[in-house]
């Protein structure tokens, strides 16, 4: 099996891409740190050196972006994944639905069959995270794969600053999961698929 991970570079400036450490929500990350990707701690988790792997960042054309993308290859560095395994995806700025639709394809073509795949949605604009997000929804049913991750990194902030502690890492993979579920309950032609759906969620 391939691991691949999937992230968007950041659209902050240099400066504004500080390091911090992101509590995980839900989830134990034995070696997380502080990092400016929460994708990087995510992968010091799961990547084992001498695994096969594969990781695609998805970069705006950003003015701020091409310094980004060399701090993210600088910390993937330090966990031993050189940038011969990294595919760079540089995208517009700007989306509209032909330039998402591009998007979308692009990620599915990359994405190798005998995938696991681990995907972060924090950075890019909000067109973008969309789009990966379907993404690793058509993945599965397009391609001999497996989505085992989809993270959020959020950074609680107060008058524009962000607190202490103040970082969180979510695990969205759930909902995905719900999604599938829901699908097959429709091919189940269930009288009330609502009804067994709390049930199944004890809600």
């Amino acid at each position: 099996m391939i691991k691949t991970y999937i992230t968007m570079i950041s659209l902050q400036g240099r400066q504004g891409l500080l390091k911090t450490c992101y509590s995980p929500q839900g989830f134990e990350l034995k070696n997380n740190r502080a990092t400016s990707f929460p994708i990087i701690p995510v992968i010091a988790e799961d990547y084992e050196k001498g695994e096969e792997v594969k990781v695609l960042a998805i970069r705006p054309d950003n003015v701020d972006t091409p310094d980004n993308y060399m701090v993210f290859l600088e910390e993937l560095a330090e966990l031993g994944i050189s940038s011969d395994h990294v595919t760079e995806i540089s995208v517009t700025e700007k989306q509209d639905d032909a330039a998402g639709v591009r998007l979308l394809l692009r990620i599915l073509d990359e994405i190798p069959d005998d995938s696991l795949i681990r995907a972060d949605i924090t950075f890019g604009t909000k067109p973008m995270s969309a789009i990966l997000l379907y993404a690793m929804n058509f993945v599965e049913k397009l391609k001999d794969t497996e989505v085992e991750g989809i993270y959020y990194g959020e950074i609680i902030r107060r008058k524009g600053e962000q607190v202490e502690n103040g970082a969180i890492l979510h695990d969205l993979t759930v909902f995905k999961l719900l999604g599938d579920t829901i699908e097959q309950m429709e091919t189940m032609q269930l009288d009330d698929p609502q009804k067994v759906l709390h049930r199944m969620l004890n809600l």
